[in-house]
């Protein structure tokens, strides 16, 4: 039985003409025969492996639909998920600092819609407090020596994130010690730099001792500490939903073919096991796949799509 509300915010997005951003199981139809293998590869996710897959059909065939009816799915077996759209102003897809920041806006889970990162990050320090009480000797109202130890935890399940992007987990920290400070102007700016927003004022980053914004491959490292932090408080992944990824064909050749080549450095770092945790899903017309100005042009550099779904 769906409730009053969902009901309401279905019928009004099909009264707008767009894709309900939920209720989808009430209006998807035809979608039993994929349940089985999606359940599975959602399941491997959770497990700690990185999938992709990619979506084709022509326009208005239902692959947003189906893209938003699989984040619902994902985040009913313990995910969080994202959905950003293509852009050449605003994502595109070589500068992954935008598509980065446009994901973080955006990433949701069971018990929060949109703009759940900075829940996500305060329930992160929350199980790392909770796994440090776990020692019976640390007296809980120490709050100096739980602070201290909750850290070295931090950096610790870091370390590896830490040593390619140490502003990351600099900004984290900062972020914790502004908090316990009771400087929350600080902590909402720290976390601003963390999410990618840019115009973050140059006093907030020295709180954290770090500069500029977040570049391309910064946004590669840090999407690697949230799906850690993720990992960590006990969500199974993240699923990335890249819609409308066949802009990219009317993009500038030079703007077209770095963000092919992103896309194909993507898909071999999944498969390289650099993203455990990472359910990418990319959405784009036939032409996209087949056409001479789309995926075809990656054939050469040895990548092959996984085996499109329709929708």
């Amino acid at each position: 039985m769906i409730s009053p509300q969902r009901r309401a915010e279905v019928v009004e997005a099909l009264r707008r003409g767009t894709v309900p951003k939920a209720g989808l199981d009430a209006l998807a139809v035809g979608y039993g025969r994929l349940q089985g293998t999606l359940d599975e590869e959602l399941d491997a996710v959770s497990s700690g492996r990185g999938a992709f897959k990619a979506i084709r059909g022509e326009y208005g065939s239902g692959k947003t639909f189906f893209g938003r009816w699989l984040q619902e799915r994902a985040r009913a077996r313990g995910l969080a998920t994202s959905e950003v759209q293509i852009s050449e102003t605003e994502t595109p897809l070589h500068r992954l600092e935008t598509v980065y920041r446009r994901l973080v806006e955006r990433i949701a889970t069971a018990d929060s819609g949109e703009g759940a990162f900075r829940g996500i990050v305060d329930g992160w320090f929350y199980a790392l407090e909770r796994d440090v009480l776990e020692d019976a000797s640390l007296d809980p109202n120490d709050e100096a020596t739980l602070l201290a130890k909750t850290e070295a935890l931090m950096e610790a399940r870091l370390a590896s994130v830490t040593k390619v992007a140490p502003a990351f987990s600099a900004t984290l920290r900062a972020y914790r010690r502004a908090l316990q400070a009771g400087d929350n102007a600080t902590a909402d700016g720290l976390m601003a730099w963390l999410s990618g927003q840019p115009n973050v004022s140059a006093s907030i980053k020295r709180a954290a001792g770090v500069k500029g914004d977040i570049d391309h491959f910064g946004a590669t490292n840090f999407l690697s500490g949230l799906l850690t932090m993720l990992r960590d408080s006990g969500y199974g992944g993240l699923l990335l939903v890249l819609d409308e990824v066949e802009t990219l064909q009317r993009m500038r050749a030079d703007t077209r073919e770095k963000g092919l080549n992103a896309l194909r450095q993507w898909i071999d770092e999944i498969d390289a096991g650099h993203f455990p945790g990472l359910y990418l899903l990319i959405t784009g017309t036939q032409a996209f796949y087949e056409g001479a100005q789309g995926v075809q042009r990656l054939a050469p550099l040895g990548v092959c799509a996984a085996e499109p779904g329709s929708s």
